[in-house]
Formats: structure tokens, sequence, C-alpha cells
């Protein structure tokens, strides 16, 4: 897209000369509109390409989630979900700690999990979490975290490569590669 902007600037300012030397004015008026035009068009689509970039490279801090969030306790051996369970949030381990039975994960304060499931073909959750201990997670419901991904760029690129890098590492956990 940008190399065709700058061809259509190019075109511009060419067909713009052409018409001040040919004395032609209706060129001249409507490449003399369309210059300015394709110059901030060009200017967006590079903008846009450096934004890109940026955030592709960034860390997100899920911190930032948590004014969206509503707490939930958890006792020792309770289960936040089970797989198999319809999804309707994503969890935030505030405090505790709580463990991926299937994989025998342990999941430590300050991780996001039960992304997966949102984006999964059945909506349904693919891993059971249970407490080790006491805990809080802090949740955040379906409808928002789809309004989150949609309005904050940086959080549907962190989602994303969350939900990738959990994937490789479920695929390489020795419980894996035993089924």
């Amino acid at each position: 897209m940008i190399l065709l902007r700058v061809v259509g600037i190019g075109s511009n300012a060419l067909f713009f000369l052409y018409g001040t030397y040919g004395d032609i004015v209706p060129i001249m008026v409507l490449h003399g509109c369309l210059l300015p035009l394709n110059l901030l068009r060009l200017h967006q689509a590079v903008s846009l390409k450096r934004r890109i970039h940026e955030i592709a490279h960034a860390d997100f801090d899920a911190k930032s989630l948590l004014p969206f969030m509503t707490e939930q306790k958890f006792a020792k051996n309770d289960f936040v979900c089970k797989m198999g369970d319809d999804v309707h949030d994503i969890y935030y381990l505030a405090r505790g700690r709580a463990k991926i039975v299937e994989l025998g994960i342990n999941i430590e304060s300050g991780s996001l999990v039960g992304e997966i499931a949102m984006f999964s073909p059945r909506r349904q959750r693919t891993k059971t979490i249970k407490c080790t201990e006491d805990s809080v997670f802090l949740s955040i419901s379906e409808d928002k975290a789809l309004q989150l991904f949609a309005d904050n760029p940086e959080f549907g690129v962190y989602v994303t490569k969350m939900i990738v890098a959990r994937l490789l590492e479920n695929q390489s956990s020795p419980s894996a590669q035993c089924a």
C-alpha cells in the first residue's frame, strides 16, 4: 500500500505540472486536491506500519486489565474451571497458587489463564484448573475481553502471543507427549 501511495503522489505531481504547463485547469484542480490526500494517507500508512511493529515487539502488562476484572475467591482444592465447561471468563491469579491438572503445570500469581478456550471452536474449556492453596482470581467476562481485544491492539497482540506460547509450551510438556 505504501508503494502505491508513493506512485500515486508521483502521478499527482506530474499531472499537476502537466495541467499547469498545458493550462488545463480541471487536471490542476483534480491532482492539486489528490496530492495532499495521498500525502496524508501515506503518512497514515507509514505510522500504522510503525505502530504495528512496536506493538508486535512490546510487552503487555496484564495488570492493566485489573480495573475491568471482578474478584473471585477459591479455597484449596476448589476447581476454577473444568475441561469441557462453557467459557464465560478469562482469569488472572492475583494471590495463591493453582495447577493445570492435565498438564501438571503450576500457575503462579500474576498469570492470566483461560484465554485459549475463548477462541476455541467449541468455546469450551480445554483444561482443568484446580487451586493448590487458597487463592484469589480476578475474572474478566467474555464480552469485556472481546471488546478490549477489538479496542486495544496491544491486548489483542498480547493474547495472541500468549496463546501461541502456551500452546507451544503445552505441546512440549511431558504429559502432552504421552497422549
